[in-house]
């Protein structure tokens, strides 16, 4: 396939903190389905935003798990790669003129993010787009009727209006901002720059070769100082850089080889160390052994300890009952009168209404606790013993330990000896090498530079060569807005005819709007949300179609997020009345209207590839019914299933967990 002419994906790349997500893209179809919330649409949003999209919806699984992204790509068969904080869109964009596997050999170029930050200095990506895929750089009037009116440059992102269709613009009746009318009156001109019917094309194209012919002397210039800057300081060659990187890693490889070896002989070789080093670990198992011993028994003698005074108060306070039981519980005969009503009453019977305890039953008391008390204490005395001849052993221990160690310290000294100059002596290669190799990687980076300032200097020749050529087919036969129309019309027609949708009249473009018409009625006034989905889609795939027999001004790129919108997928879905109105009219709840557009959209990559021309075609959706999953096997690029059914990934961020 020749790839030669336009813009092919390769990868989307999401640098995470704990690992990489990478989605790679093929020329052709390239199909993403599966359940919703699994990262989808964040796919072609990214696409989007790398591309230059003012701002993302960043989901909580990325925000939660990715840095940056990298978007590489190629551009008229020349490798890039685009990286862009998605945290922060008015940061200046890095654009690496390599593949992803070279971006450490390269210093990226900067770009503005957007349009209006470009200036003289630093120029957008936007412009970066453009002038790489060889498309005329021109300013399109806010009002194009007018001499007076105000213009303004026409940006990357106008073209990918009509390269990439939403989840929100597919099938909606405001698809590329219908009812707005400055907007409107803007997609016009886009659409008339798309097939180089511009009003003011041809002062446009000489503008813009002017200005790059101006670029050119100046970068020619800076490409001849730099050249001779490298040349009189003795800078060596790409190629040398190169030699001397693959020799220095091939060496630091063999350096690395020999120190594994060396580190293993030092320490597996040695007999003595070895068996000084099991003595110590069994050292090491009798320390920690006594001092488990000693924790249980200072635990033991504090449990005990409280326990005994818990015990002398108990006696204490027995002791104390007794002597109350002398003056409490002994017989008085004493009588006295009460003083209020002055009735006699004997002291005497005042100790029936009291429970005094026997004698015998509060020394019988006392002595038990007694008893235990002088177990304790015996407990106490034992633990105290144990802790004592623990301390004594873990004395002789910690004394052993310490020899031992120092024993091991002289083996080691005595037997790496040998060792050391020779270690010593790779470590500081070892060390020479990687200073070495980043000095020459820098040196790799300079040249490179130098490279990327000559190859940027052939596509302006080349772009100035294009855009020649295309000014003297302006000039001699330029073509009318009225051939593009109808041109246009005749490939939306053999879409929607591919789709086979009822009442199959009055299709085609209408010259006012530009906008799609069926049944004679335009796309706006389309009641039908299912055949709306159709024709959206049809007028992109169309524009891309034009492709195959006239030079546009669009690269072949059609991205669709939710391709069966509105659309019924299985017999089971023509009951749930997909269509807006609830009146299947147009028969789109039929799952074969479904498999057809899928069919038109395959078709159309297939007729690019028979001509040899580039063509991508990327496709969302949620779960593709059996038969258009079977027939379109090998085109699937990613399917996702949230409960990792099957072994299937969980999302574009596949060890998310939310919880």
């Amino acid at each position: 396939m020749d790839i030669s002419q336009g813009l092919l994906l390769k990868n989307l790349i999401l640098r995470g903190h704990r690992k990489n997500y990478q989605v790679t893209f093929y020329p052709g179809i390239n199909i993403i389905y599966g359940d919703a919330d699994t990262g989808k649409s964040s796919i072609l949003r990214l696409v989007y935003y790398l591309l230059g999209g003012k701002q993302i919806k960043i989901d909580e699984e990325i925000q939660a798990s990715v840095k940056y992204a990298i978007l590489e790509l190629t551009i008229n068969g020349s490798p890039y790669c685009i990286s862009r904080d998605i945290f922060n869109p008015s940061r200046d964009v890095d654009v690496y003129f390599c593949e992803y596997s070279e971006m450490h050999n390269t210093f990226p170029e900067k770009y503005k993010a957007t349009v209006n930050r470009g200036d003289d200095q630093r120029k957008s990506l936007s412009d970066f787009l453009i002038e790489t895929l060889e498309l005329p750089s021109v300013r399109l009037k806010q009002a194009p009727t007018k001499d007076s009116s105000a213009t303004a440059r026409l940006s990357f992102l106008d073209l990918f209006k009509f390269m990439y269709l939403d989840q929100d613009d597919v099938g909606s009746a405001s698809m590329l901002d219908i009812g707005n009318h400055v907007v409107e009156t803007k997609n016009r001109e886009v659409f008339k720059y798309i097939f180089s019917v511009l009003d003011s094309g041809i002062s446009e194209i000489e503008v813009d070769i002017s200005n790059k012919t101006k670029e050119k002397a100046e970068l020619a210039s800076q490409y001849l100082a730099v050249t001779q800057f490298l040349s009189q300081t003795g800078f060596r060659s790409t190629e040398d850089l190169d030699q001397e990187i693959s020799n220095i890693d091939n060496f630091r490889a063999e350096a690395e080889r020999v120190l594994s070896g060396l580190n293993s002989r030092m320490l597996g070789d040695n007999e003595i160390y070895e068996g000084l080093k099991d003595a110590l670990n069994t050292i090491n198992m009798n320390v920690k052994s006594q001092e488990e011993v000693k924790v249980k028994a200072l635990r033991s003698i504090d449990r005990f300890t409280r326990l005994l005074n818990d015990y002398q108060n108990d006696i204490d306070k027995i002791k104390a009952s007794l002597s109350s039981r002398d003056v409490i519980g002994r017989n008085i005969e004493e009588q006295t009168s009460c003083p209020v009503c002055e009735t006699i009453v004997g002291i005497g019977v005042l100790s029936e209404k009291f429970d005094v305890p026997s004698d015998s039953r509060l020394k019988g008391e006392l002595t038990s606790i007694t008893r235990r008390s002088k177990d304790l204490k015996e407990l106490i005395t034992e633990n105290r013993r144990e802790l004592d001849s623990a301390n004594s052993i873990l004395v002789d221990l910690y004394s052993e330990q310490e020899k031992a160690r120092r024993m091991i310290d002289e083996a080691l000294e005595s037997s790496i000896s040998p060792y050391l100059a020779e270690r010593d002596a790779i470590v500081k290669e070892l060390a020479r090498l990687e200073e070495s190799r980043e000095k020459a990687l820098h040196s790799l980076r300079v040249r490179n530079k130098q490279g990327a300032i000559a190859d940027q200097l052939g596509r302006l020749e080349g772009t100035i060569e294009k855009l020649k050529l295309k000014l003297e087919e302006l000039k001699s036969d330029m073509p009318s807005l009225d051939d593009v129309v109808n041109d246009l019309s005749a490939d939306i027609n053999n879409f929607i005819r591919r789709v086979k949708i009822k009442n199959h009249y009055g299709v085609g473009i209408s010259e006012k709007t530009l906008f799609p018409k069926v049944r004679n009625v335009e796309y706006r006034n389309i009641n039908s949300g299912g055949l709306r989905t159709i024709v959206s889609i049809g007028y992109l795939a169309s524009i891309l179609r034009q492709k195959l027999r006239k030079e546009t001004n669009v690269p072949g790129l059609l991205m669709i997020d939710t391709v069966g919108k509105y659309l019924g997928k299985t017999p089971e879905d023509s009951d749930g009345h997909q269509c807006e109105n609830g009146d299947d009219i147009d028969g789109v709840e039929d799952p074969e209207k479904y498999k057809n557009l899928f069919d038109a959209l395959v078709e159309i990559a297939e007729e690019f590839d028979n001509e040899d021309k580039l063509c991508q075609i990327i496709l969302v959706d949620n779960d593709l019914p059996r038969d258009v999953a079977y027939e379109n096997r090998g085109f699937e690029i990613a399917h996702y299933r949230s409960s990792g059914i099957n072994g299937l990934p969980i999302g574009l961020i596949d060890d998310w967990d939310s919880k």
